[in-house]
């Protein structure tokens, strides 16, 4: 049976990401974009040049660093505010 005949699972296959990630173990379900799989890497490369390693630490600062970029009415301090991430990170 040709791939055509398939439905193009195969063709599908065949440019689907790698899973799990080669990183952490994570596993994709079928048809997981690209970019989604890139992102996931790129929070990794950031993890590891300002966190450490430490993925959940990275996630939480792009988290609140969102949230301060869409704070409404910044000067009321409701939301946390935004911080750029530094080098210095590496230690702590």
């Amino acid at each position: 049976m040709t791939p055509q005949q398939k439905g193009g699972q195969a063709a599908a296959k065949k440019y689907a990401p790698p899973t799990p990630c080669p990183r952490c173990g994570k596993v994709y379900p079928f048809q997981t974009p690209w970019m989604a799989w890139l992102g996931h890497l790129g929070l990794h490369a950031l993890a590891d040049r300002y966190f450490g390693g430490d993925i959940r630490a990275a996630q939480k600062r792009l988290r609140q660093n969102g949230q301060a970029r869409l704070d409404p009415a910044p000067w009321n301090r409701a939301w946390p505010v935004y911080q750029p991430i530094r080098q210095t990170e590496r230690e702590g």
